[in-house]
């Protein structure tokens, strides 16, 4: 019977290695951010343009299209204070208050995330009237993780909540590692 539950547990631990891998994408502040992806996610960074930071974009290996994509902001100099859960907040209900006019929703109501690494925020909107090719539902916040204020879009279609689920999961256990 021990052989039997020693196989068992053996098996889970092989099954949620599959689940989620843990990998780090490096900040401009030297520090990384360490992002735990699904193993049926593909990843890619792209550079920012005109002085923005990089954006992580996640998409499936395989399936329907969606696309996550993550941009670690990190302070730009020392002496600039990380900003608060109350300034998450507010920079994230005036994003939503003004994709109102594009969104079946008449009112974007803002949602606590919270996170490890600590707070955030974020609404789900769906476009009005998506282009073909475009996609329909979009969620977008900011969490704070470490020192770094975390910026995300989650674009999906129809039956993909668990792509949604999956992602704000990742972003609340993602952490800021310094060298």
């Amino acid at each position: 019977m021990k052989s039997s539950t020693k196989w068992l547990a053996s098996l889970i631990a092989l099954l949620l290695l599959g689940v989620a891998q843990a990998k780090d994408y490096p900040v401009p502040d030297k520090s990384t951010l360490q992002l735990g992806l699904p193993a049926s996610w593909k990843d890619e960074v792209r550079e920012g343009e005109r002085g923005f930071p990089p954006t992580i974009v996640f998409t499936p290996r395989q399936g329907a299209p969606f696309q996550v994509l993550v941009t670690p902001i990190s302070r730009p100099r020392p002496d600039v204070p990380v900003p608060t859960g109350e300034q998450i907040r507010d920079s994230v209900q005036r994003v939503g208050d003004q994709m109102k006019t594009q969104t079946v929703e008449k009112e974007l109501p803002v949602i606590e995330l919270k996170g490890a690494g600590g707070p955030g925020y974020y609404f789900s909107a769906t476009d009005k009237a998506p282009a073909p090719g475009e996609f329909k539902y979009l969620t977008q916040g900011m969490l704070l993780v470490g020192e770094l204020a975390v910026t995300f879009s989650i674009l999906t279609n129809d039956g993909q909540e668990k792509v949604r689920d999956d992602a704000l999961a990742m972003l609340k256990n993602a952490a800021q590692k310094r060298p």
